[in-house]
């Protein structure tokens, strides 16, 4: 049996940058509570230099640069550069000056001590060497920085469908389909290793009422139909799993629930 990363490739979806940000934009609509208690969580304050790895177009170095102010600075990083071309800085003189860089979260091009914390927010789901990842941002905040990264767990989607053996067997190998799956549930343990002091770990409930949210985290709109193309599924018992789906959407009966971990550590 195929396995979903031999046809379902994350990167697919930022080969377009256009489709990525739209990708990008939903998702920060449906998780905007979410987004407000991890900002609460991040320990900066007026003049704070700030990394956010994964930056994406800069919706959220934005949202820092008012909160550090112009004595402050914010630097963004992606792996994109088609990302990184369509970020824009803030405006107003209430801002923090910023920077979008195009690099890797495993090789930071930092020097040790540049930054007083760090963030990442769905990202090491997607990076090839997530502890290299955690590492690399304890490396560049300063002693007593933060560290504080979320992912969710791709192992904890639960859809509200009504064959349960089926639903188990095609989510759990959709979950797959990120290069890192659990890594929210591992990220404690990369903190400990990587020599963070003070970790601490919450989970932030994720409810997703529509299909739309739930395909801007998940894609799972797309799994019926290629879960009967790579044999997890018969075609007939797929088919009526995505039926399932379009039909409660339809109705406004859709229910998907899902865990987010958020994980906080200070350098030594």
């Amino acid at each position: 049996m195929t396995s979903a990363t031999d046809q379902v490739q994350p990167a697919d979806v930022w080969r377009e940058a256009d489709e990525a940000k739209k990708f990008l934009d939903q998702a920060a609509i449906e998780l905007a509570a979410n987004k407000a208690e991890l900002d609460a969580l991040l320990r900066i304050q007026a003049g704070s230099h700030v990394l956010d790895v994964g930056c994406g177009t800069g919706a959220d170095v934005r949202a820092i640069a008012l909160r550090v102010g112009p004595g402050g600075k914010v630097v963004g990083i992606d792996s994109s550069e088609q990302l990184i071309a369509k970020s824009q800085p803030p405006t107003g003189p209430e801002a923090a000056p910023v920077e979008f860089l195009h690099g890797e979260a495993g090789a930071l091009p930092f020097a040790d001590n540049t930054f007083d914390a760090a963030r990442a927010e769905r990202v090491i789901e997607h990076v090839p060497d997530p502890a290299a990842a955690v590492a690399e941002m304890l490396r560049v905040v300063k002693p007593g920085g933060q560290v504080l990264i979320t992912d969710p767990d791709h192992g904890l989607w639960a859809p509200d469908l009504e064959d349960r053996e089926l639903t188990r067997r095609i989510m759990n190998w959709w979950g797959d389909h990120v290069p890192n799956p659990w890594v929210a549930r591992q990220l404690r343990d990369l903190f400990v290793q990587a020599g963070a002091v003070d970790v601490t770990v919450k989970v932030q409930p994720v409810v997703l009422t529509s299909l739309a949210a739930a395909n801007a985290l998940t894609w799972v709109g797309k799994a019926a139909e290629l879960a009967a193309l790579q044999g997890v599924a018969g075609k007939e018992e797929a088919k009526a799993w995505g039926e399932e789906i379009l039909r409660r959407d339809a109705e406004g009966t859709f229910l998907m629930l899902g865990t987010f971990v958020v994980v906080s550590g200070t350098k030594k």
